[in-house]
């Protein structure tokens, strides 16, 4: 039963100002014990401060034996009934409550004095005096390690190692007590536990909650959600919190000649090359144009002079003049006839007088190979390419440009060939996910243990968080959902310690199973498809406390001693010393990744190139053939006869 508004209003006010001492006269033990437990459910009244009650059997009956085991400050006044004498008493903390509780005598206060004088509100947690204390915990890495083998008359149900084991060694050192550890029902599904139809509470956290154990150690999180179920002490350590992801080897091998450049360089490269393929021919088109207006002038001069000597002999300008009417009708019939006209020149060019071919060609020797703007631009590329010409060119503006076109090519195939040599060396690209944003807009599931997990993300204000709890999914089987991780369906969200030694477990697992597979010892396939990576990125460092029940007198003395630790540095020996296994087995797997041997598979892009260049080549042949036959052969004109007439003449 609740107080009524005008108690809570004064509750509240008590807790605001911070009193020290509460002092409680209620004739009514059952009112008492309501208002003190009301108080203990809500916060309303610190328990570790003073009380001073009225002492009645009622208070003491079994069904309130938790509350005195929060509440061991107080001292209760009982008057005699036939003396004018009051009798001062309190629990009899830390010594454990068996059957009745007998209330231990500390004064009598008679004629307005004490008789013993003594201290009324003792330190009662700092020795525990070697009482029992009952810890609960599981299998968890790092707080909690159980030794696979288990002897029968073991002690602690196995724990002997872990960072939070160690730490309540030195608690139970520094107060004086004796740890009794035990583990929660049915632990392996239930472990932290979660809230029941009936109001109660499962597993560990339960265990705390309904006061059966003094201790919890399962790496508990400072969050306002543990806080509402039990006491937490102040954070021995931060933890990053992460989630275990999948991460897949990108199969490009086939596209390896078009990695060492990015795009916009690819782009760059072919402007380049083709602008480069046109400055060569405009030189080479040019150059020839002086060449031949040099040779016409040439000519010309010659033809003055054959008209002088001519003029000298009347014989031989008869038969120039026949000369010049038969090259005007051939320029006639060039436009009339064109077809025969080009047979008549196919002809005529294996009978042209030698020494006109060497008065016009002999300063363009080299030309050729940028006359024409498809071998300019294959030229270009072959130079591109590191393939010499078969001729160094003609004309020093063409010599010039090629000469610093040299130099343009010795960049770009040195910064080639080395990034292809990166690529080569370098292991395969990987696809992680490592990054909150990432993980929200790829289309796998993620998931973590218990509601606490999902509450994070769903309360928290970054909008990304927010988009991660609408699919968070709320798992209470890990080994079901590490096997979703290998097969890229999910993500798992826990602590980085835990997620590196799932990790090293599940990769030594898929090891021996693909072992036994390849061995013919097991017939089936291995574990999953998919490397298990780790974001690197954190999603928060959470501190991590030890739990305690509700309103626990031990809280005071646990953060102290505790925080002599922490500022000792022992809580990273002992993480370190806790992580070693694992950190041993993730070397020989680490050595392992940074390999990058040549295989056939690195080769598969030079392959690709060289089929699709003969996939083209004969999509060209066949081209050609059927134009030959279509187009050529088929003209009234063809001249089976000479059949060199229809080919490019160089």
């Amino acid at each position: 039963m609740s107080p009524n508004f005008r108690t809570w209003q004064i509750l509240n006010h008590v807790r605001k100002e911070g009193c020290n001492m509460n002092i409680i006269f209620i004739l009514n033990a059952d009112q008492t014990m309501r208002l003190l437990k009301f108080s203990d459910k809500h916060r309303m009244l610190d328990s570790r401060t003073k009380f001073i009650l009225l002492h009645d059997r009622r208070l003491f009956t079994k069904q309130h034996h938790t509350i005195w085991t929060k509440i061991i400050n107080v001292v209760f006044i009982r008057k005699y009934r036939l003396k004018e004498m009051y009798e001062l008493s309190t629990v009899p903390y830390p010594a454990p409550i068996k059957g009745a509780l007998v209330t231990l005598r500390l004064d009598i206060w008679n004629k307005r004095n004490f008789q013993k004088k003594t201290d009324l509100y003792t330190d009662k947690v700092s020795d525990l005096q070697g009482n029992l204390l009952k810890v609960v915990t599981f299998n968890y890495i790092p707080s909690a390690i159980k030794n696979s083998i288990i002897n029968e008359n073991e002690e602690n149900s196995g724990y002997m190692k872990g960072l939070e084991i160690e730490v309540l060694k030195s608690l139970g050192s520094a107060m004086n007590f004796i740890p009794v550890i035990y583990e929660p029902i049915n632990w392996r599904t239930e472990q932290w536990g979660k809230k029941q139809m009936n109001g109660t509470i499962s597993g560990l956290l339960g265990e705390v909650w309904s006061a059966r154990a003094d201790l919890a150690l399962g790496n508990l999180h400072y969050t306002p959600y543990h806080l509402n179920i039990l006491d937490l002490s102040i954070p021995y350590n931060t933890e990053c919190l992460t989630f275990l992801t999948f991460e897949s080897k990108t199969d490009n091998s086939w596209k390896t000649l078009i990695l060492p450049f990015r795009l916009n360089m690819w782009v760059g490269v072919l402007i380049t090359l083709l602008i480069g393929g046109f400055l060569f021919y405009a030189l080479a088109t040019a150059h020839k144009h002086i060449e031949d207006s040099e040779n016409s002038i040439k000519m010309i001069q010659c033809d003055t002079l054959k008209t002088k000597i001519l003029e000298k002999k009347p014989e031989l300008l008869t038969k120039n003049k026949s000369i010049k009417k038969s090259i005007i009708d051939m320029i006639k019939n060039k436009f009339e006839k064109p077809k025969i006209i080009k047979q008549q020149k196919c002809i005529n060019n294996h009978i042209k007088n030698k020494k006109l071919n060497q008065l016009t060609n002999k300063d363009v020797i080299g030309l050729y190979l940028f006359e024409d703007i498809g071998n300019s631009i294959l030229y270009t590329y072959g130079m591109l390419v590191a393939v010499s010409l078969p001729k160094v060119p003609s004309g020093w503006a063409i010599r010039i440009l090629t000469g610093w076109w040299w130099m343009y090519c010795l960049l770009v195939v040195v910064a080639y060939k080395a990034s292809m040599t990166a690529i080569l060396a370098n292991p395969d690209t990987r696809i992680t996910i490592d990054t909150l944003d990432a993980l929200a807009d790829s289309n796998i599931n993620c998931g973590g243990w218990g509601e606490q997990s999902k509450e994070f993300f769903m309360t928290s204000l970054d909008k990304t968080g927010q988009r991660v709890g609408q699919k968070f999914q709320e798992v209470y089987e890990v080994d079901k959902a590490i096997d979703l991780v290998s097969k890229g369906q999910f993500a798992y969200y826990d602590n980085i310690h835990f997620l590196r030694y799932v990790k090293v477990m599940q990769n030594t697992k898929t090891y021996e199973i693909n072992s036994q597979f390849i061995n013919g010892t097991l017939n089936g396939t291995s574990n999953g498809d998919f490397t298990l990576h780790i974001m690197s990125k954190c999603i928060i460092n959470m501190p991590i406390s030890l739990g305690l029940q509700k309103n626990s007198p031990l809280k005071p003395a646990v953060d102290r001693f505790l925080r002599r630790v922490i500022e000792a540095g022992l809580v990273k020996k002992w993480l370190n010393d806790v992580m070693l296994d694992t950190v041993i087995l993730e070397e020989p797997q680490q050595i392992e990744e940074v390999k990058a041997l040549m295989d056939l598979k690195k080769l598969y892009g030079a392959f690709v190139v060289l089929v699709a260049g003969y996939i083209l080549s004969i999509l060209v042949l066949l081209i050609e053939i059927g134009y030959w036959y279509g187009v050529v052969k088929k003209d009234p004109l063809f001249d089976e006869y000479s059949l060199n007439c229809y080919y490019a003449q160089q």
